[in-house]
């Protein structure tokens, strides 16, 4: 049985299956365009798959052709542009296509077949007095902004700002606030309310910046922004992204935390008179449809959201920002693992509007391509304003006692600049009380059941609790081996150096930040509020602390322990050590007064601290870069790494060890490719799996083409049950 060409397509599926899938258009439904989804019947399954195009001949018999059992929209919900996109990504991280498709869907298009109803709530304030308590701060600061703001402002934009629903519903029952429902499609131009534009006078060094911005060629350009920390590089942006949303144009901010999201959309919707928004994976599956499909249909003009937001659909997309390019964040570490910052890159490509990569410490990978000329390079070499880079020292704590992690000489600077009425950061990039707990009788070390890593010991509450699998155990009254009860806590976390500062400076007021402490970006707006007052207080966190954030109070930083990246197996380890201190540093002497470093180590004559103290991150790097050159290593190959897990280490292991041989016969030339492994993972057995790595090297870019089909065969003809492979293309982990 022939079909007539135009009544077959083919349709990407959401399964873990290479290849497109040809389908029949019964006469009763219309042919759908690419970009639109189907419901389609798949084995026993029906699924919503997106449809690629029309197909003249489909290779499949017609006897096992299938109907598509319903179009689910009429127009393409993935634009052209993003369906290019999806298949570049597809090709490049040698993915399923129908996997990366879905992955490009907002949750609610990716479950039901009808798009949800698009609502919009828009908040006015009324004329009824506040009569609240004195101390009800966050209440008057929203009665504040609305009153700034009459004609209303929209829900998502609140929630942006901090101002959560409840909070909003709360104020509405006492009379304050009422609600108004918005018609999206029929209010383009009032459904998200602007605010007053607040923009910043630009210094010397930003103006120059920012007129080497203006002077990109048109259509397709990559910037690197190189700004020294506090140089004033989101200024740099805004002024920037005036002349493109002036032309009716749309902008993609990509930032790597959740918790940068408050404060950025803050910085951004003060002093862009457009519609923003958010978008990223802590917002509701009906939020992030909203954001999405305002997005897609022009009336959102900025988006500012996580590496997810990569994927948004835009109807006139003029300019991409992708800050701290060098953060890992932007790497997706399971399932589909793309790069947020390099598909950001080939979006702006197809696009064809120009993308900035700003960073302090950009990654090497970014510099190299700015060396060789890809990237045009701008730098910005002066902190904005009064403010002066701070001054660095190290504290040899090799012979010195530690109180709770903390020397003396740390100690006595923190009271000092407290009582100068300043603000302190102490960063230790480790959470919970102890890394371990340890017998001091037999050496006996809480061990984690489950995978090859000992288990971090929490005060509150107290429990033993491994961050790799998330077993959690109480904690033993005396060791498990010996029976005695000589168990100590060995190292310090978060946890303990905040229990002993408390103990230091009582009337103090202390705030930790870690992964334990703030799981929403509401949480974090509130901390940044409250440190924004400028009273003295002591921050004490992860890495949380070191991207992005602007506290203009913080006069010193300490470091409680920066050993931690001087010894490791993987070869990325000093270049993040390197950006990791440079950041944390930068957090300091941002407003008028200098700030200071201290930082803690025992390797006190290392050259990664001699760069870090001389503000010299770019000297380093160059080191780094040679280095790399001469090893072969990323970004002077491209890697492709395979890992095997298993519950069987020998089983995993003699998988690579086939697929090695494989690859090995199809004859590749070893000056153009390089195979490392088998090797067991950094951590060998997580949740009772063994993993073992292979790692391929590319020296000849050209190779890639020829290797691409070999990797989906291998992937496609792994039948072994009890082995689960999966590719990571670039990775930035070996864990």
């Amino acid at each position: 049985m022939s079909h007539p060409a135009t009544r077959l397509i083919s349709v990407a599926i959401p399964a873990p299956l290479f290849g497109e899938f040809d389908y029949i258009v019964p006469e009763s439904l219309s042919v759908p365009p690419p970009g639109a989804r189907v419901k389609v019947p798949f084995g026993p399954r029906q699924l919503i798959g997106i449809v690629l195009g029309s197909v003249q001949q489909s290779a499949t018999p017609p006897k096992k052709l299938k109907s598509i059992l319903a179009v689910c929209d009429e127009t393409s919900v993935l634009t052209p542009n993003l369906l290019s996109l999806m298949r570049w990504a597809a090709r490049y991280y040698c993915h399923p296509l129908g996997e990366c498709c879905q992955q490009a869907l907002p949750t609610l298009l990716r479950k039901h077949a009808a798009p949800p109803v698009l609502e919009l709530l828009r908040w006015r304030a009324t004329s009824k007095p506040f009569e609240g308590r004195r101390n009800a701060h966050k209440q008057r600061a929203l009665l504040e902004l609305l009153g700034e703001h009459p004609e209303g402002l929209w829900q998502q934009s609140l929630s942006d700002a901090g101002y959560p629903p409840a909070l909003l519903r709360t104020l509405e029952q006492r009379g304050y606030l009422v609600c108004e429902p918005v018609d999206v499609l029929g209010a383009r131009s009032t459904a998200i309310p602007p605010l007053n534009p607040q923009r910043k006078t630009l210094s010397t060094a930003q103006q120059s910046a920012l007129a080497q911005l203006q002077a990109l060629p048109s259509g397709f350009a990559v910037a690197l922004l190189q700004g020294i920390t506090g140089s004033g590089k989101t200024e740099v942006y805004i002024e920037y992204l005036v002349a493109i949303l002036a032309q009716g144009r749309q902008a993609l901010i990509l930032i790597p935390e959740i918790n940068l999201t408050p404060q950025t959309f803050t910085r951004f919707q003060k002093a862009l008179p457009y519609p923003i928004a958010t978008l990223h994976s802590g917002m509701s599956d009906k939020a992030k449809y909203e954001t999405w499909e305002m997005a897609r249909k022009g009336i959102v003009k900025v988006v500012i959201g996580t590496r997810s937001a990569v994927f948004s659909a835009f109807q006139d997309l003029g300019c991409i920002v992708v800050d701290e390019e060098h953060d890992s964040s932007f790497k997706q570490s399971d399932h589909f693992k793309y790069s947020g910052r390099d598909l950001a890159i080939k979006r702006a490509q197809i696009e064809q509007c120009p993308i900035i990569l700003g960073s302090a410490t950009p990654s090497l990978e970014t510099l190299a391509n700015a060396q060789a000329g890809r990237y045009h390079w701008l730098t910005l070499n002066q902190r904005a304003g009064a403010a002066q880079l701070p001054l660095i020292q190290l504290i040899d704590i090799r012979s010195r006692p530690l109180i709770d992690g903390l020397s003396q000489p740390l100690l006595e600077r923190i009271k000092h600049t407290l009582n100068e009425g300043n603000q302190v950061i102490v960063f230790q990039n480790r959470r919970g009380f102890a890394p371990t707990l340890m017998c001091y009788e037999c050496g006996w070390v809480a061990p984690c059941h489950h995978c090859d890593v000992r288990m971090t010991l929490h005060a509150h509450p107290a429990h033993l609790h491994c961050h790799h699998c998330d077993a959690r155990q109480t904690i033993p009254q005396c060791c498990p081996q010996c029976q005695s009860r000589a168990l100590n806590p060995i190292g310090s976390g978060t946890e303990r150096i905040e229990i002993g500062l408390r103990a230091q400076f009582p009337d103090i007021t202390l705030h930790r930040i870690d992964r334990d402490r703030f799981k929403r970006a509401e949480d974090m707006q509130g901390l940044i509020d409250s440190v924004a007052t400028g009273q003295p207080c002591i921050l004490i966190g992860t890495q949380m602390l070191a991207k992005g954030h602007d506290f203009h109070h913080v006069t010193l930083v300490c470091v409680a322990d920066a050993d931690s990246s001087l010894f490791s197996a993987d070869y990325r380890a000093l270049e993040r050590g390197a950006q990791l201190l440079t950041q944390i540093a930068g957090r300091t002497g941002r407003g008028q007064k200098r700030g200071q470093v201290l930082i803690q180590t025992r390797q006190p004559e290392h050259p990664l601290f001699s760069a870090i103290q001389a503000h010299n991150y770019s000297a380093m790097m160059q080191e780094l870069l040679h280095e790399r050159e001469h090893c072969q290593l990323p970004p002077f190959s491209k890697q492709i790494s395979i890992r095997a897990e298993s519950r069987d280490a020998n089983r995993a292991e003699a998988c690579l060890q086939n697929i090695k041989q494989g690859l090995a016969l199809k004859q590749m030339s070893a000056h153009a490719l390089s195979i490392a492994g088998p090797i067991p993972a950094q951590i060998t057995r997580k949740q009772n799996f063994f993993r073992y790595w292979l790692h391929l090297f590319l020296l000849d870019p050209a190779l890639r083409s020829a290797l691409n089909p070999l990797l989906q065969g291998v992937l496609s003809q792994h039948k072994d049950r009890h082995v689960r492979l999966s590719l990571d293309v670039d990775p930035l982990d070996y864990l």
